[in-house]
């Protein structure tokens, strides 16, 4: 599996698949840290800086929501992530088929994981 592909998981004989959906990337906020910027450089270019106010440091760019963008900034009309192989910290401890997946799936209308 090459860097750009998702991991697809079975839950209850459905397949989720992050390669097909886009959902959380149109339903939820999305950060990054100044780490993931230093992973993935397009961040500084394309997403909003934000204020340290909390001195955590956690949270350097907003990806989504942005003026005009349905959808994080590197969400493409296929769907598909542009950097998913050095996608932020945030989007890799997002779990496919989990409870805020299947929310995310419900709320923009992509419907459950495809049967197996």
């Amino acid at each position: 599996m090459s860097s750009n592909q998702s991991n697809p998981v079975e839950i209850g004989g459905e397949v989720f698949d992050c390669a097909d959906c886009g959902a959380c990337c149109r339903c939820y906020p999305i950060f990054a840290s100044a780490r993931d910027a230093e992973r993935e450089p397009l961040l500084r270019e394309r997403c909003v800086k934000v204020d340290n106010f909390l001195g955590k440091g956690e949270v350097a760019y907003r990806m989504y929501p942005l003026a005009n963008t349905e959808g994080c900034a590197f969400l493409g009309s296929d769907q598909l992530c542009r950097i998913y192989g050095s996608r932020p910290e945030l989007c890799r401890r997002f779990e496919s088929g989990s409870e805020q997946c299947r929310h995310a799936r419900n709320r923009v209308g992509v419907g459950r994981g495809r049967n197996r």
